[in-house]
């Protein structure tokens, strides 16, 4: 029998306020005031957004351009994000092992590699390109909720010491054309788990070094079209039924709080 979910309609923040509503939501689902909600959205201004262990210095190679900056709750390398649909993905955990957690990177990946493939773009996961077992069960992927073209550089692989988070590799990472399209990263709290991720669209000015899908295809994708398709197929998969739904009073209230103590002050974003 299918759970009930929600679903937040896809919208654009700065990067300080999508990294504190990401938290908000998450607090909400871990104390069960909201069921698992799947959020799509987008930066209204070009965001080099930190792992939360890197430090500030290695993006001085950014300083003085037109973008902002943000320090992200969870790990991994920093990410440009401008031409991309993020997403959020907050679940109840109550099987706090390792497999769990690991298959919910790989069921949520795996509908985004159907929704690409139906719009004509061919991606994999990093562990596919090199003949990796994903180790995923059908039964753990259905237990899981509860739990370069023309012009561009190539982009180094398999290095866990690149400052861009789409120059490294992991196993469930997509790829596509040889260049990682999708990352994503998780943080857990007590009763919960928030899973986000970059899928790229087209390459930002800000960091050439990375095309997206668009760039990497003849298929030419946006936002908006493909998220309808990414959350069906999620729901499926985790068999969760999505409602559309809104934030409500108290989350709003909680991350203009977060927002302001942590992801848009000085003290947080420089605190390596």
């Amino acid at each position: 029998m299918s759970k009930i979910g929600r679903l937040l309609p896809l919208s654009a923040h700065d990067g300080a306020t999508n990294m504190a509503i990401d938290e908000a939501i998450v607090a909400a689902v871990a104390e069960g005031t909201v069921p698992a909600t799947l959020r799509f959205y987008a930066w209204s201004r070009p965001t080099l957004s930190l792992g939360y262990f890197q430090t500030v210095a290695g993006a001085g190679e950014w300083s003085g351009k037109p973008i902002d900056l943000v320090r992200r709750s969870t790990g991994g390398g920093a990410i440009m994000h401008h031409h991309e649909l993020t997403y959020s993905l907050a679940l109840p955990v109550t099987d706090m092992g390792p497999g769990a957690r690991g298959c919910v990177y790989r069921t949520v990946h795996e509908c985004v590699i159907a929704t690409l493939k139906q719009m004509g773009v061919a991606a994999a996961t990093y562990r596919d390109t090199v003949g990796v077992s994903s180790g995923c069960t059908p039964a753990e992927r259905s237990a899981a909720p509860t739990v370069a073209p023309e012009g561009l550089r190539p982009a180094a692989k398999n290095s866990d010491e690149s400052f861009l988070c789409f120059q490294r590799r992991t196993s469930e990472d997509l790829i596509c054309g040889g260049y990682k399209i999708l990352g994503s990263a998780q943080r857990r709290v007590r009763g919960g788990v928030l899973q986000h991720g970059s899928l790229l669209l087209r390459v930002s000015p800000h960091a050439d070094v990375l095309p997206g899908a668009n760039d990497l295809s003849a298929v030419d994708m946006n936002a908006t079209a493909i998220a309808p398709t990414i959350a069906s197929r999620i729901g499926d998969a985790m068999s969760i039924s999505w409602q559309c739904g809104e934030l409500h009073d108290a989350e709003l209230d909680a991350s203009r709080t977060i927002c302001t103590d942590r992801y848009a002050a000085a003290q947080w974003t420089r605190r390596r």
